[in-house]
């Protein structure tokens, strides 16, 4: 990875992916994770966009927000992204 530049599709199978599999996620189970969850007009903000990764809590509750970025962006984008979407 070190001197290669990965697309946001291939940061997500190669980086992402796996770490949420080894964390015990369970990619195929919609009911405790969502991909592309639209948030337009989602608060007074009016961002409009979409979330890379939703994980749910077993309630349905909203544990984590995941923003997948290319390698060669500052994380810190995805992570303002991010901050607007669940503020």
């Amino acid at each position: 990875m070190s001197n290669y530049t990965f697309n946001e599709k291939v940061t997500r199978y190669s980086i992402i992916d796996p770490m949420l599999t080894k964390a015990g996620w369970n990619l195929n189970d919609r009911s405790h994770i969502l991909f592309e969850i639209p948030t337009e007009n989602y608060d007074k903000t009016l961002i409009n966009g979409f979330t890379d990764y939703t994980l749910y809590r077993e309630n349905g509750e909203v544990l984590a927000v995941i923003e997948a970025k290319r390698t060669s962006r500052d994380a810190r984008e995805g992570q303002k992204q991010v901050l607007n979407y669940v503020e």
